[in-house]
């Protein structure tokens, strides 16, 4: 537990041919950056130079992703990033990881962040065999942005990776359960999804991020109002309270619902009131036109960051096989109907829900009480 996120902080540490200071020198004299970022099913390795310089940026990415040594006083020394990362965690994002444990448990349920009482204990060995067992040839893609395809056929052969496919992928399963853990404080964050498809069934994820959206996927506007459905029902339960939708889409399996923010004296009925929406939404026409704008103009939105762009690329390429042209997206979310989107609806309100709550929970009602 925890071996992923303390790979994530030793990114870019010495290897057999340089060492860290060599690695970080060398990129930052091209003006590029290293980073390591991570999905549940993903560890995204980059690396962002001008076009000129692209051959030392790479060389130094491919050795850093093939011949990492975990040296000991190294990985000792990445502890205080560790550390730092979880203890600014925000609560909502320990609700969202508490929901993915108690729905999933292993496999999707397994945290990006380590756990407290494991920190220091992923020793050298661990982390090579971890290496060794996951990032094979079989499980990898090498993708690039404003590059040729030809140039990275030949940076390509500079990985030098396991053979094989690595361990075979466990179909993941569904749990209605609940986790809560109290916190000193005011507020409350809860956390509650129902089960989905996976994101290889294109037509019902579609459906699903239309919904999310009509749910409410936050303030359109900076320190705004929430817009959507969850958040008027929020607020019509008095008090200080938001709500939205998420939906996280992964290979086999989802999630869609709702998080809830709230202060602690009037988080019982904002909960309620959610999950009462939950369980009746009905679309209209006019809500999937809206909703069909805002994912566009979302997915527009990760297309011009070059390194959200690649991750969204790679995440494609290992979940299917193959990446969707940016030109078939507006195609797509089209084709998506008010009866699609209002069949999502029905699922959702029909389905078991998993539930996570942190914070002052002296008022967040239980799971089998909702």
């Amino acid at each position: 537990a925890g071996v992923s996120h303390a790979l994530r902080v030793a990114s870019g540490l010495s290897t057999k041919r340089n060492t860290s200071f060599a690695i970080c020198k060398n990129v930052q004299q091209v003006g590029g950056a290293i980073s390591c970022t991570q999905g549940r099913e993903h560890t995204l390795y980059a690396v962002q130079t001008t076009r000129d310089v692209a051959d030392v940026g790479i060389e130094f990415l491919t050795d850093s992703v093939s011949n990492s040594m975990y040296k000991p006083w190294e990985v000792s020394a990445t502890l205080p990033r560790l550390k730092l990362e979880l203890a600014t965690r925000t609560p909502a994002t320990q609700a969202l990881e508490m929901l993915h444990q108690a729905a999933f448990r292993s496999g999707l349920g397994n945290g990006l962040y380590c756990p407290s009482h494991m920190v220091g204990s992923h020793s050298t060995a661990s982390l090579s065999q971890f290496t060794a067992k996951h990032f094979t040839a079989g499980r990898a893609a090498l993708l690039g942005v404003g590059i040729s395809h030809s140039a990275l056929t030949k940076y390509a052969e500079l990985l030098k990776l396991e053979s094989g496919s690595g361990p075979s992928n466990v179909a993941t399963k569904f749990t209605a359960a609940e986790l809560r853990q109290e916190t000193p404080g005011g507020m409350a964050y809860v956390a509650l999804g129902a089960q989905t498809a996976g994101a290889v069934n294109v037509a019902e994820a579609m459906s699903n991020l239309l919904l999310q959206r009509i749910l409410g996927s936050g303030p359109s506007v900076k320190y705004g109002v929430g817009s959507g459905l969850l958040s008027a029902a929020a607020a019509s339960a008095g008090g200080n309270a938001a709500a939205s939708g998420i939906c996280q889409m992964y290979s086999d399996a989802g999630l869609v619902g709702a998080l809830v923010v709230s202060e602690a004296s009037c988080a019982g009925k904002a909960v309620s009131a959610v999950v009462s929406a939950l369980r009746s939404v009905s679309v209209t026409d006019e809500q999937v036109a809206g909703a069909k704008n805002r994912l566009l103009a979302d997915v527009y939105s990760v297309m011009e960051n070059p390194l959200e762009m690649v991750e969204d690329m790679g995440v494609q390429l290992l979940v299917s096989g193959d990446v969707m042209p940016v030109e078939k997206y507006p195609e797509i979310i089209k084709a998506i109907s008010t009866a699609d989107v209002q069949a999502a609806a029905k699922k959702l309100a029909g389905s078991k829900l998993a539930m996570a709550s942190v914070g002052n929970l002296s008022s967040v009602p239980y799971l089998d009480a909702l």
